[in-house]
């Protein structure tokens, strides 16, 4: 009796992570769409309550969910409740599809509807820009960065930014292993088409990031561990170094090379940036609250580079919350193994210009992209050999303890050990994996 009980508590929490993991799904492919924010949010919640597990929450989830905290807790020192109120809102949402795909989407087969719904929406968008301009580019056009081509309705540059992700996304999903052949037909075939979105779009930051990402994932395979090296010397560097006064001229220099644009400019982006350091240093620890600087500044827009954004809303308590939750991420999948650190490494440079000039820091499609990165199933032959047999295992950041699976062709997979329904499918794919 208890026996039968059990199986059909079992069956149940089955489908009710299921009907969760197709809410994500859903909450991903809406994350493509600029103002789907508040039902990303909703969906996440529902999901994470329907996986019918108590959340255990490792050290970025908990930053996560401190961060969103903090955001709303701003209100009690804003000049504008009702903006901050909203801003809060969309920091939350990002936090929170942050945490529910590492809760819920547990198996490699998870991992890839999830981050695939999100593909699936961008490289929709990229194949609408695609099919609109086929019409008027002309030989002339092709090359001329004034010509921009969007969505109605959508910013044009967030469009960019999301084709870069969804690149990086689909990049980072090839490494699963044991994939299906039509799986993997699909994400090489989103490339293509996610990159042709970047390049009528004509968005310097994203164009850089789209060559940086490509270079980075070519040198990244023949030296791996410099590549690394000089990104994590390099890009937090510039990204806290440029925003505050440093290396403005050759930046200037590097707009002008790329070519003139119809709307925005680096020199537009280096003024903003003043007036936000002098917001900043005004509400040097809290921030001025979630969103007020944008009512506050005469421009009326987002500081456009990620530091100075964050440091703004939520000050150096809320800017180092970010920094740590993205660096521990990063940093514990490159040091499991050495694709680890490729993908790491790629999301990183991918998203760097982007961080530098953009709106970017409470997107969905970025947070989105790092939880799915963080749960990639790790290839225990390709650790590091620091973990031998007398070390404790490395595990991916989000799992709960750490067994190894076999496939058929040799290759170890570590997976949580919980016993589950989830990691019970989990098993089972590991067997068909190769």
């Amino acid at each position: 009796m208890a026996t039968a009980t059990g199986t059909k508590n079992s069956d149940l929490r089955r489908k009710a992570t299921i009907v969760g993991v197709g809410l994500l799904c859903v909450a991903a492919f809406q994350a493509s769409s600029a103002n789907a924010w508040m039902f990303v949010l909703q969906a996440s919640a529902a999901a994470i309550l329907l996986s019918g597990r108590i959340p255990r929450p490792r050290l970025p989830d908990l930053l996560a969910l401190a961060v969103a905290a903090w955001a709303h807790l701003t209100v009690n020192w804003s000049s504008d409740v009702a903006q901050t109120r909203s801003v809060a809102l969309a920091y939350t949402s990002a936090c929170l599809i942050f945490v529910a795909v590492r809760h819920v989407a547990t198996t490699p087969r998870y991992l890839l509807a999830v981050g695939g719904s999100y593909i699936l929406g961008c490289a929709i968008s990229a194949w609408q820009l695609i099919i609109e301009a086929r019409g008027v580019l002309t030989q002339t056009s092709a090359l001329d960065m004034a010509v921009r081509f969007g969505i109605e309705g959508t910013n044009i540059n967030f469009t960019a930014y999301s084709s870069v992700t969804a690149f990086v996304l689909a990049l980072a999903l090839l490494r699963i292993p044991g994939q299906r052949r039509l799986v993997r037909i699909g994400l090489i075939a989103a490339l293509p088409v996610l990159a042709s979105g970047v390049f009528l779009n004509r968005t310097k930051g994203a164009l850089v990031a789209l060559l940086l990402a490509m270079v980075y994932a070519l040198l990244s395979e023949l030296i791996p561990r410099a590549m690394w090296t000089a990104v994590i010397a390099v890009v937090p560097t510039l990204l806290l170094a440029v925003p505050l006064g440093l290396g403005h001229g050759a930046l200037l220099w590097a707009d002008d090379a790329i070519g003139s644009a119809s709307t925005g400019d680096v020199a537009g982006r280096i003024e903003m940036w003043r007036y936000a350091l002098t917001y900043w240093w005004d509400a040097f620890w809290v921030g001025g609250g979630a969103g007020n600087f944008e009512i506050w500044n005469p421009l009326g827009i987002r500081p456009h580079t990620a530091v100075l954004a964050v440091a703004a809303d939520l000050g150096l308590v809320g800017l180092v919350g970010v920094a740590v939750l993205f660096g521990s991420v990063l940093t514990t999948r490159a040091a499991q193994c050495a694709v680890g650190r490729r993908v790491a490494g790629l999301f990183v440079v991918a998203t760097f210009p982007i961080w530098l000039t953009g709106v970017w820091e409470f997107e969905r499609g970025a947070w989105l992209a790092l939880a799915l990165l963080s749960m990639l199933p790790v290839p225990a032959t390709n650790r590091r050999k620091g973990n031998g047999p007398g070390r404790r295992a490395t595990r991916p950041s989000g799992t709960i303890g750490v067994r190894a699976s076999r496939s058929p062709a040799g290759i170890r997979l570590e997976w949580p050990t919980e016993k589950t329904p989830e990691v019970r499918e989990v098993a089972a794919a590991g067997r068909r994996l190769t």
